[in-house]
């Protein structure tokens, strides 16, 4: 058998085509794009962490704002310090990025009805991290929360002031009013059958001096003959509303208690007559007069002790106990307030209320409620609260940051850049179920201490609730 013959190998290698060398392009594609590549590594990194920090303080702020409604509505509203505390504290109790979220209270003695020292939708930190006010979800299509008016889980409407200018000008018959206000929403079998005030209830040192002797020394209910302090003149001719009106026997049913002495508290029962009159009824209203001593004296303010102004430097607390049909009503609460509107400010001539046949001669347009005896910033001689129903003032918080976040996705390339990250949530109180839970504003009113905060409609300045 004939053997197979094969070809020296050297001779196949001698054939075989020869290739380009490539691990040198390889190497120098690698050198071109890695700066790209870690640039780009570096980019996600960086997005990554600023979204994580974003959720992050997102969830911080939703515990904030749902931590502080909760207290501030479980109280019936009230002084909104401890409140914001609590707000401030859960904010803390979060991380962002490892970093424990530091925001401020926005606490102010004189920062109108909700106490929010700044109203600022921009979230400058430290400041306006936490503002509280009033939220209408009424219309679904447009909900609203207003910083301005104080919420209540009320299902009334009630107007409380003190206007005196001056020591001792409380004591005249129609220094303090109480107005029954009569909105959409009131039930017509609704009553008010308490009233206390209270002048120590946020720190204050106040007292009610009573008189000596009795009821004839004590307080005293207006004569309502005129002048009236509802009023106002337009051009020679004065327009006046009633101190007192719907009241058949109002000596019998309006009972002051304690009638004499010293006391940080004054209480009011309100009766029926026996006859057509079943008591403090929609619409009613009255005015009276209860001297104070020591009211105001230590505020910042200062210089206005015992008389309107005082009563809301010390943030005078006053509680109202509601019946419906004989029924007894949970008590709601809510504190005075030093607004700073001015007597030369008043509507000339006035507007008529219709739901009550009431007068509008306030600048802030409320009902019932008489001009300012003067015109000096948080020194006109009046303090007042709007009492509100909860049907269209529930308690809301919004709380809301801005915070650097460090991008350790570059750490390696040796610099740490920064960039910022916000984040705002809105909590709204439930007065039935005493729960809190988060809801979305669409339109936002920002009125702040300063008169030239106006209103922000359309909340669109940072994502999320």
């Amino acid at each position: 058998m004939a053997k197979r013959r094969t070809a020296p190998s050297h001779t196949i290698a001698a054939h075989r085509p020869s290739r380009p060398g490539r691990r040198g392009w390889a190497t120098l594609w690698l050198i071109i794009w890695l700066p790209a590549l870690l640039a780009l590594f570096c980019a996600l990194i960086g997005i990554a962490n600023l979204w994580l920090a974003r959720v992050e303080l997102e969830n911080s702020m939703e515990a904030a704002a749902l931590a502080a409604v909760k207290h501030w509505g479980d109280a019936s509203g009230g002084d909104t310090l401890i409140p914001r505390q609590i707000g401030q504290a859960y904010a803390a109790a979060n991380c962002v990025r490892k970093v424990d979220v530091a925001i401020g209270t926005n606490y102010s003695l004189g920062g109108g009805p909700n106490q929010n020292a700044t109203c600022t939708v921009g979230m400058t930190p430290p400041t306006g991290n936490l503002i509280f006010g009033a939220i209408d979800d009424t219309d679904p299509n447009n909900i609203i929360f207003n910083a301005g008016i104080q919420p209540s889980c009320g299902i009334g409407t009630v107007l409380f002031d003190a206007s005196a200018q001056g020591p001792g000008n409380l004591l005249q018959d129609n220094a303090w009013g109480i107005a029954f206000q009569n909105t959409a929403g009131t039930p017509a079998n609704l009553r008010i059958v308490q009233v206390i005030y209270d002048l120590q209830a946020n720190g204050g040192t106040g007292l009610f001096d009573l008189g000596a002797v009795g009821p004839a020394d004590g307080p005293t209910i207006t004569d309502n003959v005129s002048p009236h302090l509802i009023s106002v003149t337009c051009m020679g001719t004065t327009h006046e509303q009633p101190d007192l009106e719907g009241f058949t026997n109002p000596t019998a049913q309006i009972i002051f208690s304690p009638a004499s002495g010293l006391s940080p508290t004054l209480t009011i029962d309100f009766l029926a007559d026996g006859l057509a009159d079943d008591g403090f009824a929609p619409c009613d209203r009255f005015r009276f007069g209860a001297l104070t001593t020591g009211v105001g004296a230590g505020t910042p303010q200062g210089g206005d002790d015992d008389d309107g102004d005082g009563i809301g430097q010390d943030m005078v607390e006053v509680t109202v106990f509601f019946e419906q049909g004989g029924v007894p009503l949970p008590p709601v609460t809510a504190v005075f307030f030093n607004n700073d509107e001015k007597s030369n400010q008043c509507i000339c001539p006035p507007l008529t209320d219709p739901a009550c046949n009431s007068l509008v001669v306030h600048p802030t347009l409320i009902p019932d409620l008489p001009c300012p005896p003067a015109s000096g910033n948080n020194n006109n001689g009046q303090s007042y609260v709007l009492l509100s129903g909860a049907s269209d003032r529930k308690f809301g918080v919004r709380a809301q940051a801005i915070i650097p976040v460090a991008d350790f996705g570059c750490v390696f390339l040796g610099t740490v850049p920064q960039g910022c990250v916000q984040a705002k949530a809105t909590a709204i109180y439930d007065c039935v179920t005493r729960r809190p839970r988060l809801i979305r504003i669409d339109t936002f009113i920002c009125p702040g201490p300063d008169e030239a905060d106006g209103v922000i409609v359309c909340d669109f300045c940072a994502p999320g609730p």
